[in-house]
């Protein structure tokens, strides 16, 4: 019972079932998200689990800073924003709760791709203006064109499956061929995929072997009329290669949900042929609810709470010190009497406490 007094940590937006349940049993909780440099170091010094999404970074000096730490949750896929070698010299169990938002990202990637290839948000913002310019407001249709798929991951693979109900020809780019998976798709290199899809989705966690997967280098070989949509992180595509893409009209447009500094102006936002959301592929009510549900379930696995339909019922005051020693001492008591320790579980011990 002492793990309820454990601090838990929200550092971002979730979704409010998740704050109703720790509330409704009576768990010691913090909720304080996007909170500023002074606010994050003070709240980290006691917290025993931290619940966290993208746009929050635990760094070495966090990590450093919280004396009590055990857990990090990150509500969500990727971990590129915890500082993960340092957690685990400190001995801090890392998690995430991946494939929860996979639906979500993968539908927004499709919107992004329809908006980019037939102007719609251009159109929107020149129609507000009364400026009605349909001579200059060509697009793509999507059927029988190919679309090249950069990581068969779970977002990846929806994204394919979208893509072949709009009877698209689907070309990928993994890192593992001989892995088994739940579509059937033709993988090809990064170069043959630049040259002969007319839309690119990017689908693949950043590290090392992903930063700057799209680059100069390799960006002549994208063909003239192409639609780039990065689901991935920010620094997966290197952004001054898209730009300079974008900008000289040598790709037909782009969207892109991540970007390499998140929160601050970037000289993509000013160009016509770009989209821009931010961070929002997990943005559904659908997913934040599922991976509130999953994130107070692995809270309350983490704390090692056995009985928790019980003692909601008792509604037993948990920070009584008091009855929790007696509790204790009953407990060690009736165990001790002969004949009876084998048939008396806790349950029943606190049916006995408390009629």
């Amino acid at each position: 019972m002492a793990s309820f007094k454990k601090k838990i940590l929200i550092l971002s937006t979730v979704h409010k079932n998740l704050v109703k349940n720790l509330k409704k049993k009576k768990l010691y909780f913090k909720y304080c998200p996007n909170p500023n440099k002074r606010r994050l170091h003070f709240e980290i010094k006691d917290a025993y689990i931290i619940i966290l999404r993208s746009g929050i970074k635990i760094d070495q000096n966090l990590i450093f800073k919280s004396k009590n730490l055990k857990y990090i949750i990150r509500a969500g896929s990727g971990l590129d924003n915890i500082d993960i070698k340092t957690a685990k010299k400190r001995n801090i169990k890392v998690f995430s709760l991946p494939n929860l938002n996979s639906q979500s990202v993968a539908e927004l990637g499709f919107g992004l791709l329809i908006s980019a290839s037939r102007n719609i948000i251009k159109a929107d913002r020149e129609l507000k203006k009364n400026f009605w310019n349909k001579p200059n407001l060509y697009g793509y249709e999507l059927k029988n064109k190919t679309i090249g798929i950069i990581g068969l991951g779970n977002i990846g693979i929806k994204v394919a499956k979208i893509a072949k109900n709009f009877s698209m020809n689907v070309l990928a780019y993994v890192k593992n061929k001989s892995k088994k998976r739940s579509i059937n798709t033709k993988t090809v290199s990064l170069v043959q995929l630049f040259k002969n899809s007319d839309f690119i989705i990017f689908n693949v966690p950043l590290n090392k072997g992903t930063a700057n997967l799209l680059n100069k280098k390799n960006s002549k070989f994208l063909r003239p009329n192409a639609v780039i949509v990065n689901l991935s992180r920010g620094g997966v595509i290197n952004e001054n290669t898209l730009y300079s893409l974008l900008k000289k009209r040598k790709i037909f447009a782009a969207a892109s949900d991540v970007f390499l500094n998140e929160g601050k102006q970037n000289k993509l936002f000013k160009l016509d042929n770009m989209i821009s959301t931010p961070h929002i592929g997990a943005m559904s009510y659908d997913a934040q609810k599922l991976i509130a549900k999953k994130t107070f379930d692995k809270i309350c696995r983490l704390l090692k709470w056995n009985y928790p339909i019980i003692l909601s019922i008792l509604s037993i005051t948990l920070y009584d010190k008091i009855l929790i020693s007696f509790l204790k001492l009953l407990v060690i008591l009736i165990s001790g009497l002969s004949g009876y320790s084998a048939l008396i579980s806790l349950p029943t011990i606190l049916l006995l406490v408390f009629l």
